[in-house]
C-alpha cells in the first residue's frame, strides 16, 4: 500500500511539473522579448567563408548587429558582441549554439576576414542596399540605421530557433545582464512558437 502510494505520488508529481512548465508565461528577461516572435524572410548574405542564408538561421541562437565593418559604429558593434561572447563563459551550452553576427552594405573581405579572426563565431556578412533596407524592417531596426554620430553600442538582435527574431537588447544594455537573458531564453527554446505549431498544427 505504502509503495503505491509512493508511486501514485510521483507519477503526480512529474505530471504537475510538466503541466506547470507548459502554463508558464514567457520567460522575464531585462530585454525586449517579442511576443509572438517575428518570422523572418529569406536571407542571402555573404561573407569571407561563403553565403550565409535563412537556413545557416535555423540552428539555435544568433546575436545580430547592424554595422559598416569599417565603421566606428560597426566596430562598437563587434566589441559588443564579443563581451556578450565573453560573459557567456559560464554557459558553455549556450556559447556552443551561439553564432555573432555583423550585418551591412559594404563587401569589405579583407577587413571582414580580419574581424572574424576575433573569435570562431563571428561572422562579417553584407548584402545589397535593398536586400539590408529589407531585413532591417523585417527586424524593426530601420530607426536605429545611424552610423558614427551616435555613441551608443548598436542594438543587438537575437534570433532563435527556426530563424524567428525573438529579443532585442538596446544598446543602453550592459553585456552581462544580455548573457544573463540568453540563458534565460535558451532553456525554453518552446516559448517562441506558437501552441498550434508545438503541437504540430
Amino acid at each position: 500500500m505504502a509503495v503505491a502510494a509512493v508511486g501514485l505520488f510521483l507519477v503526480g508529481y512529474q505530471w504537475g511539473n510538466q503541466y506547470q512548465r507548459a502554463q508558464e508565461g514567457p520567460p522575464q528577461i531585462a530585454g525586449v522579448l517579442l511576443s509572438p516572435s517575428v518570422v523572418l524572410p529569406e536571407i542571402a548574405l555573404r561573407g569571407p567563408r561563403g553565403q550565409f542564408t535563412t537556413d545557416d538561421l535555423e540552428t539555435p541562437w544568433s546575436l545580430l548587429a547592424f554595422g559598416r565593418p569599417g565603421s566606428a559604429r560597426g566596430h562598437r558593434g563587434v566589441a559588443r558582441l564579443i563581451a556578450v561572447w565573453n560573459r557567456t563563459a559560464d554557459q558553455p551550452d549556450l556559447r556552443e549554439q551561439l553564432r555573432l553576427l555583423l550585418v551591412s552594405a559594404d563587401d569589405v573581405p579583407g577587413l571582414a576576414r580580419d574581424l572574424e579572426r576575433l573569435t570562431p563565431n563571428l561572422f562579417v556578412l553584407s548584402t545589397s542596399q535593398a536586400e539590408l533596407g529589407r531585413l532591417r524592417q523585417a527586424m524593426g531596426a530601420s530607426g536605429d540605421a545611424q552610423e558614427d554620430g551616435d555613441e551608443l553600442p548598436p542594438t543587438l538582435f537575437l534570433i532563435g530557433p527556426q530563424a524567428r527574431l525573438v529579443a532585442l537588447f538596446p544598446g543602453s544594455q550592459p553585456a552581462a545582464q544580455i548573457a544573463e537573458d540568453l540563458g534565460r531564453l535558451a532553456e525554453r527554446p518552446d516559448a517562441f512558437t506558437s501552441a498550434a505549431e508545438r503541437d504540430g498544427g
